[in-house]
This record gives structure tokens, C-alpha cells and sequence, in this order.
């Protein structure tokens, strides 16, 4: 009867852990894969045309963003 009680709790935990991983998911902010912005209202991301990931929807700020983060 206690591995019963053991194993039940062990799904019960994995559960919680599972849970908390979702919602810090949720939580995260998703970064352009080209320049690295974080998502928000002025940029917001959209996919990559050939699926690398989230990008910018104006690829031309992304290019000067991009730009501007590996000159200085």
C-alpha cells in the first residue's frame, strides 16, 4: 500500500514541476532570432520565414537593430 501512496505523490510532484515549467513558458519573453529584441507592443514578432523561429514583422528595424548591435 505504500508504494501505492509513493507512487501517487511521485505523479502528484511531476504534475506541479510540469505545471511550473508552463507557466513560465507562458511568462517568457520571446526574442527576435535576427536581432535578439524582446517582444512588445512597438515590435512585435512573427515567424521567420523560413522557420527559424520568431522575427520581427518590420525587418526593416530588425536589419538597423541588428546592424546597430554589431557595430557597437
Amino acid at each position: 500500500m505504500s508504494t501505492a501512496n509513493e507512487n501517487r505523490a511521485a505523479r502528484e510532484r511531476a504534475k506541479a514541476i510540469a505545471e511550473q515549467h508552463r507557466a513560465e513558458r507562458r511568462l517568457r519573453k520571446r526574442r527576435c532570432v535576427l536581432c535578439s529584441v524582446e517582444e512588445s507592443e512597438r515590435t512585435p514578432l512573427g515567424p521567420h520565414p523560413e522557420g527559424l523561429g520568431p522575427s520581427c514583422k518590420d525587418l526593416d528595424g530588425c536589419e538597423r537593430r541588428q546592424a546597430a548591435s554589431t557595430s557597437g
